[in-house]
């Protein structure tokens, strides 16, 4: 006797020619009893296969697939507003890049008071965007995150100047009686007064705000160097930026995942990666067409900023410019990291890097 998957098959393509009744009808025809009886006999068991479920829409239409799984919903929490920061990440949903693999993302917008790292760790967010301080320091106290891709190769923090400010240089400036918008605790800030004592120094809280900056020319504040220069350079005020990169470069936008997320979806997190990355070449190569969209998300960043934000991003993110780089990250700068917040005491016992990324990041092309 056939199975019940060739039974179900011939009724299918008997179906896609004439109805049920009469593929029934013309077989009774020129039967003898015996047949006929074999024949209607089968016909029934068709008939209960088809009802059954045993016909699947196949066979009204070859493309369907009946197996399709629903794609998995994750969150990605920012750590400010949508800005070119993030562009390749909403490149990557906009080109249905992240689809494309079976996710269906979710990007939450951030700001100052977000703790992203928390809601990472505690798995309230699938993903999370943080800074590489971040992860050495929430790590070391057993928070379960691990990085996965590395936006900023290069520090983007930086100290904003006048252009008519003599200072020229990070040592230059820490010997100064200089007033500086930063925050007190920043690992940097710790280093730099190691290194240079800062005695004359009078630090003020970093607000964000330009409003004192502007109106101060001998004013110093710190700043995203693709964020508050380019305001003033669409203020017309003439600036220059001294990079924290030379005295501590850690990583910056770091993604990360909740550690259970990647003990159970190392799959899926793969193609999170690897969508991330495709997305950012895709957006370093043409922000102007993805700009519009984060433009509309964050009204008060103009259009216009962003594109001049993009362009000066683009070397810290892809230094060679190949883009093959994208998001990598290895044992020595994540060490190097956690051996300069050791240093000034931010870190206090021992860290194996081995433990807080993946040792083989999976966005290369």
């Amino acid at each position: 006797m056939a199975s019940r998957s060739s039974l179900a098959r011939v009724c299918c393509e008997l179906g896609g020619i004439k109805s049920m009744k009469n593929c029934f009808m013309d077989g009774m025809n020129g039967m003898n009893r015996m047949n006929r009886l074999i024949f209607a006999t089968t016909a029934f068991l068709l008939s209960a296969l088809a009802l059954s479920g045993g016909c699947d829409d196949r066979a009204k239409n070859p493309s369907a697939d009946a197996t399709t799984t629903a794609p998995a919903a994750v969150i990605l929490q920012l750590n400010w507003v949508p800005e070119p920061e993030f562009g390749g990440m909403f490149a990557a949903l906009q080109d249905g890049l992240y689809a494309a693999q079976g996710l269906a993302v979710e990007i939450r917008k951030g700001g100052a008071q977000v703790p992203c790292a928390q809601l990472a760790a505690s798995g309230q967010v699938q993903f999370a965007v943080v800074s590489g301080e971040e992860v050495l320091t929430l790590r070391e106290k057993g928070g379960a995150i691990t990085a996965v891709f590395a936006t900023f190769q290069n520090n983007p923090t930086g100290l904003l100047l006048h252009a008519s400010n003599p200072i020229d240089s990070l040592e230059a400036l820490w010997k100064s009686s200089s007033t500086i918008g930063i925050d007190p605790g920043a690992g940097f800030v710790k280093l730099l007064n190691a290194r240079y004592g800062g005695d004359q120094l009078k630090l003020v809280p970093y607000s964000g705000a330009l409003a004192t900056f502007l109106a101060t020319p001998d004013s110093v504040q710190q700043c995203f160097i693709t964020a508050e220069p380019v305001e003033c350079q669409l203020r017309g005020v003439a600036v220059k930026v001294l990079s924290i990169a030379p005295i501590f470069n850690p990583y910056g936008a770091v993604i990360v995942v909740n550690d259970a997320y990647l003990r159970d979806n190392p799959k899926l997190v793969d193609a999170f990666v690897r969508a991330t990355a495709e997305g950012w070449r895709r957006y370093l190569a043409s922000p102007e067409r993805y700009n519009p969209a984060i433009a509309a998300l964050n009204p008060s960043m103009t259009l216009e900023a962003m594109n001049l934000a993009a362009q000066l991003e683009k070397p810290l993110i892809d230094p060679t410019g190949d883009g093959v780089g994208i998001g990598h990250m290895t044992a020595e700068r994540w060490q190097s990291s956690a051996d300069d917040l050791t240093k000034i005491g931010v870190i206090t016992g021992p860290v194996n890097v081995d433990q807080i990324f993946l040792k083989s990041p999976m966005s290369a092309p």
